[in-house]
């Protein structure tokens, strides 16, 4: 959603606003805690190694909450900055008893032995080290000491010093058993999640993709600026959607970024603001402006971060909100001489205001915003000295692409000037009618920008008529844009500037075949937009594998060009893809790193929506619900815009909800395919006819969308409908056949349900037996992919009804458990352990343990959420 023009709502006063203090959840930070657990349970001590704000002594507290439950007894030590100087503080204020006896020896001792007395008998115990830099050398070597003489196990938590050596790394000693966690920043579908839960309500996209890029994905600085962002009114209530107004940069978050700067001596400062307010650049550049060993040490102090691109290796600081204290709230002689080494060196500064408004990986985040920014107020420069329909198109194209807010477009369409039969005109229109019919208006004053420019006399009819056309994709009706673009003469002036919408129509209505013909009179080096037309043809035709490879290469090629248009259509490609292949883990990268970047144009944002819902529709897949309820808030933020292709339509959100029930979702989804088939959208009503099936099989609808599809001319369309027609008959021997196909097609995703679907119809006919046999071979034939889409085999589970309990001596079984140790580690009787046991056996119709552990291994494993 774009941000409206109106006044935000009122939010509480200051003192009374619900801030972030949510702690920081252990699903954030859920496999780094199980996997300390696991380690020190081995008796192996534990380093985790974390930037400031990372979460380290968060996750401490979630270890010693676990290691305390289990009866562990855990002696816990902090370091101490300010008493680092002080012999014996650290362990002085953990509780430690020391000798009053004058002499640092007896102190030394007594609090060794005190030390030894907390730990307990060997093998008991667990030694717990926070902020291991800031000990005192003296705790130091005694928690050195009583390590390698007792040798109980450690874990420590220190710092992020790259190759440099730690303070107290050497409390570890030598030839013990150690390892080493490190926690890297948050991925953006966890800063999501976690954002979610900071802000009560849905949260703009484009929040998201900001409040990921500003804190580097550190999960201290995300609730920091969720907090002081709520408390200072950058983050605001929007007709009940938060947004950002303005610059997420306050001066409270100042307190947030200098802890990581303590240790800063005042040349790798000096530095450190040169960089931040040159934004990013080419290292090359960097090494020529600051010494090389000073950014080594920025880097390995992990406030550095250099992104590969084709040509070089650009570097910008991280994380992002560091940038922004340096250019904020340094001192001011201090930026204004890294400004003018920079003017001095040919180099422009970043603009305070958002320069770090950016998501994902900082650098290349940061790269793409100074890059549409720039390219916004280069053009604005030109429209202001002459404010002509050509730098006024041009103006309005990358304010677009800038996401300007709607009332700085709607001022630079009035003050253009446009001479009667301009051809420039033409184009202004029609980037007018685009933003009118998917950002600042209806279809109705789309149509009317075009209709104006055509009374005046514009000479370029063809931008006119191709104009129309993609108005009526994104908000109107395909035989009304098909209509716009004849008679498609080949040999007509403006011929090469229909054929592109021309193919689009096509691929709308299902004609890959058509639409390839069209695009192939056009020359090979077309662009990019000819590149993702031809990528999704690819994708209709059941070419998945082509389109996938093809797409990414795309999304390459955009993030390496810095242009946002083209990565949103490659990517849409790629993840339409991928949904179909049953990719979870690459779809849900692939869009993760799309959305992070926070760069849709607002005439594109139906592929943002489009995205989020492909997304959404993954989580469930692999067992996700919290995030695909996320996902599917975000995608409801968008609801309104809509394109021409499959997913790009926001309605599609209720039927993404975990809690929504089948018969609902089956009656949103047939509304929604009913409406993009009377409009003439075939691709899309027909997906959302097919996924309306999957939850609620109809033989009369799975007919209608048979015939349709039949007679759009692609394979994809028609093999989805077969296999919606076959779930919708419960014919097992159908459904075997159309596995089988679907598998051949690389349509995993359906090939998995299939299979399912036909266990759960052969268990309804009591066929256990054959039931349990074909959902092992569907869970084998599925590979490394069967665990991503756990999700797909809930019905099966929910068929095969066993309780929690049952559940979990099943699980018992599979690891190789006998029902007597089963009965001790759960502190049950043996009978009651064979009593269950004997009914999940029961109820899966299997003769053994052995084939109970088989299924408790596989499918069964899934588990309902």
């Amino acid at each position: 959603m774009t941000q409206s023009t109106g006044a935000p709502q009122q939010a509480p006063a200051p003192s009374t606003v619900p801030v972030a203090t949510r702690p920081i959840t252990p699903d954030l930070r859920q496999a780094e805690v199980g996997r300390v657990l696991s380690l020190l349970g081995e008796r192996t001590s534990v380093t985790v190694v974390g930037r400031r704000g990372a979460g380290r002594s968060t996750l401490v507290r979630h270890v010693v909450e676990r290691l305390t439950s289990e009866g562990v007894n855990v002696v816990h030590v902090r370091g101490l900055r300010a008493l680092r100087d002080r012999p014996l503080s650290a362990l002085a204020v953990a509780g430690v008893h020391i000798s009053a006896t004058p002499g640092q020896l007896p102190a030394l001792t007594s609090a060794l032995t005190s030390l030894e007395s907390l730990v307990g008998a060997r093998g008991s115990s667990v030694l717990v080290v926070d902020d291991a830099d800031d000990l005192d050398p003296t705790s130091a070597g005694a928690i050195a000491a009583l390590h390698e003489h007792r040798q109980v196990p450690v874990l420590l938590t220190m710092r992020h010093r790259g190759r440099r050596q730690n303070n107290n790394a050497g409390l570890i000693t030598a030839g013990t058993r150690a390892a080493r966690v490190a926690l890297d920043p948050l991925t953006f579908d966890q800063v999501l999640m976690y954002v979610h839960g900071l802000l009560p309500g849905a949260v703009d996209p484009t929040a998201v993709a900001r409040i990921a890029a500003k804190s580097g994905g550190l999960p201290g600085l995300v609730a920091a600026i969720v907090e002081h962002g709520r408390r200072d009114y950058r983050l605001v209530l929007r007709d009940g959607l938060w947004t950002v107004r303005g610059d997420l940069w306050t001066t409270a978050l100042a307190e947030a970024a200098e802890p990581m700067l303590v240790d800063l001596g005042e040349v790798e400062f000096d530095a450190l603001t040169l960089l931040a307010a040159a934004g990013t650049l080419p290292l090359v550049t960097a090494r020529e402006l600051v010494a090389p060993e000073v950014l080594a040490d920025l880097d390995d102090r992990g406030l550095l971060q250099v992104l590969p691109t084709d040509a070089t290796e650009v570097v910008g600081v991280f994380p992002p909100l560091l940038g922004d204290y340096c250019t904020h709230e340094g001192p001011t002689v201090r930026n204004l001489l890294a400004r003018e080494r920079l003017a001095a060196a040919g180099l422009g500064a970043v603009s305070g205001a958002d320069g770090t408004s950016k998501a994902g990986q900082a650098v290349i985040v940061r790269m793409l915003r100074q890059h549409v920014t720039a390219r916004c107020e280069a053009r604005r420069r030109a429209w202001e000295a002459d404010a002509s329909a050509a730098h006024g198109s041009a103006l309005v194209e990358a304010m677009l692409e800038a996401r300007s807010r709607p009332y700085e477009i709607d001022a630079v369409l009035e003050r253009t000037r446009v001479a009667e039969a301009d051809g420039d005109g033409a184009t202004l229109a029609t980037w007018a009618a685009l933003y009118r019919a998917s950002a600042g208006g209806t279809r109705a004053e789309a149509l009317a920008e075009l209709d104006a420019a055509c009374q005046a006399g514009s000479r370029a009819h063809a931008v006119l008529r191709a104009g129309a056309a993609r108005v009526e994709l994104v908000a109107g009706d395909l035989e009304q844009a098909r209509a716009a673009v004849r008679p498609l003469d080949p040999g007509a002036t403006g011929h090469p500037l229909l054929i592109p919408v021309a193919a689009e129509i096509e691929l709308a209505s299902g004609d890959a075949d058509r639409a390839l013909a069209l695009l192939d009179t056009l020359p090979a080096e077309a662009g990019e937009h000819i590149s993702a037309l031809r990528g999704l043809a690819a994708v209709l035709q059941c070419r998945l594998d082509d389109a996938v490879r093809d797409a990414l290469e795309g999304v390459r090629r955009g993030r390496a060009a810095l242009e946002p248009v083209t990565v949103l259509e490659h990517a849409y490609v790629a993840a339409f893809a991928l949904w179909l292949q049953g990719r979870a883990v690459e779809l849900n990268g692939l869009v993760s790193s799309v959305l992070e970047l926070g760069a849709a144009p607002l005439h594109r944002r139906h592929d943002e929506a489009a995205l989020l819902t492909l997304a959404a529709s993954g989580a469930h897949w692999r067992n996700q619900p919290g995030y695909a309820r996320v996902l599917a808030t975000e995608a409801a933020t968008l609801r309104g815009l809509r394109g021409p292709h499959p997913w790009m339509d926001a309605a599609e959100e209720p039927a993404l909800m975990p809690d929504a029930s089948d018969r609902d979702v089956a009656q949103a989804l047939w509304d929604l395919a009913n409406e993009r088939l009377e409009r003439g959208f075939v691709s899309a009503g027909v997906v959302a006819g097919v996924r309306s099936l999957e939850r609620s099989g109809c033989p009369e609808r799975a007919h209608t969308i048979a015939r349709i599809a039949a007679g759009s001319g692609s394979p994809l369309l028609v093999r989805l409908a077969d296999y919606a027609t076959a779930l919708a008959s419960r014919d097992v021997d159908e459904l075997e056949r159309q596995e089988a196909v679907l598998r051949h097609a690389g349509l995993g995703q359906m090939a998995v349900r299939t299979a399912v679907a036909r266990s759960v119809e052969l268990m309804d006919r009591g066929e256990m037996t054959a039931a349990i046999s074909h959902a092992d071979a569907a869970w084998s034939q599925a590979g490394l992919r069967g665990r991503d889409l756990c999700g797909l085999f809930n019905p099966l589970d929910q068929a095969v009804n066993l309780t929690a309990r049952e559940r979990e001596l099943a699980v018992a079984v599979a690891r190789g458990y006998t029902n007597q140790e089963i009965a001790a580690r759960m502190v049950l009787s043996v009978r009651t352990v064979e009593n269950h046991v004997f009914a999940a056996c029961r109820k899966l119709q299997v003769d053994n343990r052995e084939d109970l552990g088989r299924a408790a291994r596989t499918w069964l494993t899934c588990g309902r959420q």
